[in-house]
């Protein structure tokens, strides 16, 4: 009588059916519900979103401007100062634009550029200083009630991103748009530059 086959219990196994399932399964469900769960993304900013966003530059500047024009002329060197802060500003910004309209015409992507890039960080620093110098030297010295300003953004990267991204946007429309269309993009790009702060002055009361 032959004994009996000893079956070698170190040779590996092949998971079985049931437990590849059970593996599988959680992992879909996983990407499921990752999917379902995930934060939505913002939709790309349209063109007049992206324009917005430079008006509202160009708007709150001027605001800035009038009320210094306004309350700041009591301390004549603080109001050279600023008209020379904004004057500088409006400079910066004088520039941004005429980078954006160079960019299009050449069909050049404002995030790649560096005529664009070194443009844009000059314009951020400079409405910058300017807006926190009406805030805290005009405005945050004046006794008794104040004037209003616009909520402005303060800090240089987020101003930077901000108009980026618009840039982007308008550079996005700009490229696919028909001939006549662009000629108008680039009008209305044009209306973005800031007024001198002699002609905003007189608005003031002068």
């Amino acid at each position: 009588m032959r004994p009996a086959r000893l079956e070698r219990t170190d040779r590996p196994r092949k998971p079985g059916r049931r437990r590849l399932l059970a593996v599988a399964v959680p992992v879909g469900m996983t990407v499921v519900l990752t999917r379902l769960f995930a934060a939505p993304t913002d939709p790309p900013p349209t063109l007049s979103d992206a324009v917005a966003v430079l008006e509202r530059e160009r708007s709150a500047a001027e605001q800035y401007a009038v009320v210094l024009a306004t309350v700041g002329r009591k301390d004549i060197d603080r109001y050279v100062r600023g008209i020379q802060f904004y004057a500088d500003a409006k400079a910066e910004f004088d520039g941004l634009i005429a980078a954006l309209r160079f960019d299009l015409i050449e069909g050049n992507n404002p995030a790649k550029s560096q005529r664009f890039s070194t443009a844009l960080q000059g314009a951020a620093k400079k409405r910058i200083a300017f807006t926190d110098f009406v805030s805290d030297e005009v405005v945050g010295k004046v006794e008794g009630a104040r004037p209003g300003l616009l909520d402005v953004v303060k800090v240089v990267p987020d101003l930077v991103k901000a108009i980026t991204d618009a840039g982007l946007a308008i550079w996005d429309s700009f490229r696919k748009a028909s001939k006549e269309r662009r000629d108008a993009i680039l009008a209305e790009i044009d209306r973005l530059r800031w007024r001198s702060f002699a002609d905003l002055a007189p608005k003031a009361g002068n």
